[in-house]
């Protein structure tokens, strides 16, 4: 994705062209689903995140376990309590061994050691132990859904179902025999129900996942019936599933969940030969694309199991509304842990991913909810998917999302990846929602993101060219805010922020409408990315009292700091490229490793040292007049993005991209030496030949003759 972008502008710059970034993941033309409930089922779905049902309702106690279960509320998509006619649930109930035995000696152990000695929901948390009373609870739960135990295949549990039931599934790993020997390419939906992209590629359509089922996934959720063929050709305009292929809700209101005491209880596994037992082991081969596939489904949840070992997604879901992810894990799946496409009303919380060559967790093409919202939206603007109290870690990326609009992550921790956090306008193509906008960051903890992906030994292999050592990188994004985050240990920026030309990423047409809104788009200029971006009330180099880094971080060879310093800089807190006509990106009420201003670095020559004279970041009166924000230019920092469009290279020139080398710790001899030869390699650039023409075409790119 970056990479694309840096080849693109060393093309219009230089002519020069390089190997592109490996293709993104191809999905059917989408649509942002209806975002108010749907009234044809009751209760209706969607319009809202959906409430979990309590595990405990599935199998009340004294029971026949099945039929009616008790109430539940949600914003829109809920069970209406005290109503006097309630909707028939289904309870379907999996588990393995006969008559459930194995699942239930496999509860029994989980519960007494969750008693005896507790569990870690996510790594950077505290130890949690289970009460005498809620393992005792717990225990007798398991014991009646066992008697209720029908199936030991989740898909055949998921096919049985309808709308409003649930599926609980007792403790074991679930590899799907079924699924695993279904063929790939099917021919009886390939190539027949091929579907054409806006880009022209062939993607598989509804009626292909649904007719197909298992061609590319290992469990597959169909939330809607099929009616009709797609669109001969994809509208503009994505808001709305076109009515002649929206097909009534068939599994909307679906809840899956796992009934162990922790979400490790319950695998689902795609992978075969791995190396090593537990959870976390690395599997040395993939039997399926995606491990959970949830397709249409308004008002699903999700609870209490992993996913991990697909060639691509552990968890993907396309145009639904009314998701909700709990206590959920996304291990080793190559691509992305969790993927979100389309997708409305979603929340995603208590979830830790990890091992993923792109993303951990990925909300891409995110409705218009923000800045370039319509009337379809008339809440607007909202945040349409919140993700809260994850850890995101040891991937390439620990989050990403392209078109990423109106998404809030807050109370997370993000740490030991390539780079924490990336939100970008660069996949265009595919992606409905030009430009990127309206992301909210904050109340995070974002350290330690210094995981080389590129080194040849890395446990995992990159499927994005980013910079190791970076805590969030916004490569096209407007109107975004990120604040009272703390940023420590970061080898090398806190943040960067670059613009995406329109000449490039347009290239290949944003996929649908650009919607009115978007922050820095005139007719003269040839940018609609970045502007109007805030970075506020940060800590940066601080680190918070009483911190313990997580284990996993040695576990997986990732450089840090060390437990029990108040103090850990990043490498340069805030990188700008600072691109001329760029208007209203501010920082203000950030404080340094001190605990003041003074001490934030950035932007200065080539984002590394202080210019002469200083060159401070704008501050906007404190964030009351962005409009005084207005990019100057820095020739060097654009000259330093061109270079890495390269790719993974031997170049070691101050000026050379660095991504693909492990940055030097902050505040050693060699990364002050790092900040010296920069600074001078920056100014000696600056009266180059190179530098006039690239300054020249960062003018036209601008809107400037």
């Amino acid at each position: 994705m970056v990479k694309a972008w840096l080849a693109g502008i060393a093309a219009v710059a230089f002519a020069l062209i390089f190997t592109s970034a490996a293709q993104a993941h191809l999905e059917r033309p989408s649509y942002w689903p209806d975002p108010s409930p749907d009234t044809s089922i009751s209760p209706a779905a969607g319009g809202g995140v959906p409430a979990a049902r309590s595990l405990a309702s599935a199998v009340p106690a004294g029971s026949g376990g099945g039929g009616r279960a008790p109430s539940f509320t949600g914003k829109s998509n809920a069970f209406a309590a005290g109503a006097s006619t309630r909707p028939r649930t289904e309870v379907r109930v999996v588990c393995q061994g006969t008559g459930g035995a194995t699942s239930m000696r496999l509860a029994r152990a989980s519960i007494d050691r969750a008693r005896s000695r507790g569990f870690r929901l996510r790594p950077s948390q505290p130890v949690t132990k289970l009460s005498s009373k809620q393992a005792t609870e717990l225990l007798g739960i398991n014991e009646r859904l066992q008697s209720k135990c029908r199936f030991s295949s989740v898909q055949k549990a998921v096919d049985a179902s309808g709308n409003n039931d649930r599926i609980v599934i007792m403790p074991g790993t679930y590899t799907e025999p079924a699924s695993r020997k279904a063929p790939e390419n099917d021919p009886r939906c390939n190539p027949s129900l091929l579907q054409q992209d806006a880009s022209g590629d062939n993607t598989p359509s509804f009626e292909y996942q649904t007719t197909c089922p298992h061609d590319q996934n290992l469990i597959y959720v169909q939330g809607r019936a099929v009616v009709g063929k797609p669109l001969a050709q994809p509208r503009s305009n994505r808001q709305g599933i076109p009515r002649q292929e929206l097909g009534k809700c068939v599994r909307c209101n679906l809840q899956i969940e796992g009934s162990g005491a922790k979400p490790e209880d319950v695998i689902l596994d795609a992978g075969t030969r791995y190396n090593g037992s537990g959870p976390e082991a690395k599997p040395g081969g993939f039997t399926k694309h995606v491990v959970m596939r949830a397709d249409r489904t308004d008002g699903f949840v999700g609870r209490n199991m992993l996913m991990r070992g697909a060639r691509e997604h552990g968890f993907y879901t396309e145009e639904a509304d009314g998701v909700l992810l709990d206590r959920t894990k996304f291990f080793w799946n190559a691509d992305y842990g969790h993927l979100a496409f389309t997708s409305d009303h979603q929340r995603v919380q208590n979830c830790d991913g990890m091992g993923s060559g792109d993303a951990a967790l990925y909300p891409g093409a995110a409705p218009e909810t923000g800045s370039q919202a319509t009337d379809f939206y008339p809440d607007a603007p909202r945040y349409n998917t919140t993700i809260t109290r994850c850890d995101m870690r040891n991937s390439a990326l620990g989050y990403s999302g392209s078109m990423g609009n109106a998404v809030r992550m807050t109370n997370n921790h993000i740490y030991g990846n390539a780079t924490g956090i990336s939100t970008d306008t660069l996949s265009s193509a595919g992606h409905p929602g030009y430009p990127a906008d309206s992301q909210k960051v904050d109340h995070n903890f974002i350290y330690s993101n210094n995981l080389n992906v590129y080194k040849a030994d890395s446990p995992v292999k990159p499927l994005v060219a980013v910079p190791n050592g970076t805590g969030i990188i916004y490569a096209g994004m407007n109107d975004a805010r990120v604040s009272d985050n703390w940023f420590f240990d970061n080898w090398r920026d806190g943040v960067m922020l670059f613009a995406v030309p329109d000449a490039f990423t347009r290239a290949g047409g944003p996929e649908g409408d650009v919607f009115p809104g978007v922050s820095c788009t005139t007719q003269a200029s040839g940018l609609s990315v970045s502007c109007g971006n805030r970075f506020f009330n940060n800590k940066m180099g601080q680190v918070p009292a009483g911190f313990r880094f997580p284990s996993t971080l040695d576990q997986y060879g990732v450089p840090h700091g060390q437990s029990g310093q108040e103090r850990l800089p990043n490498g340069n807190d805030f990188w700008w490229d600072e691109w001329e006509s760029n208007t209203g990106n501010c920082w203000f009420g950030n404080s340094g490793p001190d605990g003041r201003p003074g001490s934030v670095t950035g932007p200065g020559e080539a984002g590394n040292a202080p210019a002469s004279p200083p060159n401070p970041l704008p501050d906007c009166a404190g964030g009351t007049d962005p409009g005084s924000s207005v990019g100057g230019g820095d020739v060097a920092k654009i000259g330093y993005l061109v270079d890495c469009g390269n790719g993974p290279d031997e170049d070691t020139g101050p000026l050379a991209c660095d991504w693909w080398q492990s940055p030097p710790r902050p505040g050693s001899t060699a990364a002050a030496r790092r900040k010296r030869e920069v600074a001078s390699a920056a100014g000696r650039f600056e009266a180059t030949a190179e530098a006039d023409l690239l300054r020249q075409r960062m003018n036209e790119l601008a809107g400037r003759r």
